[in-house]
């Protein structure tokens, strides 16, 4: 049976789960510019409707995205804005590990303080 240090994780580890695919990775970074309808996914990942509805559910049981109907279209929005930023960092994890462990830390303290401005730059709904 898992501690509660690890029971505590578990709603962050289901987010993380429903990263897990690269349709549902472009799906996160695309809300991140604006909220989109499911046509905006079929047409942005050349996916059937039915597989793209099929990872925007994932991702709403997870809390990452949220729906909103707006006559016969269904609108989405990030959850989480940080998602992007962590996709981001994700992606060039690659370059990163061939700094030194010096340069890293600048840059990872450099990577924190954007986030905290990004984050600070949303609006509070």
């Amino acid at each position: 049976m898992a501690n509660d240090a690890t029971k505590n994780l578990a709603s962050l580890a289901e987010v993380f789960k429903a990263l897990g695919h690269p349709t549902r990775l472009w799906i996160v970074r695309n809300l991140a510019k604006k909220e989109m309808c499911v046509c905006d996914f079929v047409e942005g990942t050349g996916e059937e409707f039915s597989a793209v509805s099929q990872h925007l559910n994932v991702l709403k049981k997870a809390h990452v995205v949220e729906s909103e109907k707006r006559g016969k279209h269904v609108f989405y929005k990030l959850v989480y804005n940080c998602i992007p930023w962590l996709i981001d960092c994700m992606e060039v994890r690659n370059e990163v590990l061939s700094l030194s462990r010096e340069e890293q830390l600048v840059l990872a303290k450099q990577q924190r303080q954007s986030l905290i401005d990004h984050l600070k730059s949303l609006p509070l709904e």
